[in-house]
């Protein structure tokens, strides 16, 4: 009997381990096929402090076991403008939820000529502004647009490099996965 106890105890410990390993495996094939790359090693996400439109101090340690999705853009930025409007879609659909959608505006200009951008193509996704770039080196972008998916424990878990579009069933996915954990 106690035989049959220790092979049910190994084979429960194994299914265990496998279910585990094959939702992180899922994550990461999910981004692969999003054309986002995973982040190895998953490092914790640099805590910074920035100004929103409204000139309201944001600090991103307020997002801690929330979702994030943090992109880097700028007005003169071509291939920023054309990811917006499926950036503006994908917030409208994941708002509601535990989700914060938060965007970093490194334009060297003031405040004023981004929030007229926003305005204009009527935008509702949070701006931040960092015209110094100082959120740049933090996160190590080379490039713009660049977006970093933050999971709930604030590890970075995938970076997409360049434009995209992001009312894609796969982002979808990955965000309902990532919500789920």
């Amino acid at each position: 009997m106690q035989k049959k106890e220790l092979l049910f105890q190994f084979l429960l410990i194994f299914l265990i381990l496998h279910i585990l390993y094959s939702v992180a495996e899922g994550i990461d094939t999910l981004l692969q096929k999003a054309e986002i790359k995973p982040i190895k090693g998953n490092p914790q996400a640099p805590h910074f402090i920035l100004e929103d439109l409204d000139g309201k101090k944001i600090d991103f340690k307020q997002f801690r076991g929330q979702v994030v999705f943090l992109n880097f853009w700028a007005t003169w930025c071509g291939p920023c403008k054309e990811e917006m409007p499926s950036m503006e879609a994908l917030y409208q659909k994941f708002k509601e939820r535990n989700f914060v959608f938060l965007t970093v505006s490194v334009d060297y200009e003031e405040k004023k000529k981004v929030k007229e951008f926003i305005n204009k193509h009527r935008y509702t996704f949070p701006v931040l502004i960092d015209s110094k770039c100082i959120t740049l080196d933090l996160y190590g972008i080379k490039g713009i647009p660049t977006t970093i998916l933050i999971d709930k424990k604030g590890r970075m878990i995938g970076r997409a490099i360049g434009h995209k579009d992001w009312n894609h069933p796969n982002i979808e996915m990955i965000l309902n996965e990532m919500l789920k954990s």
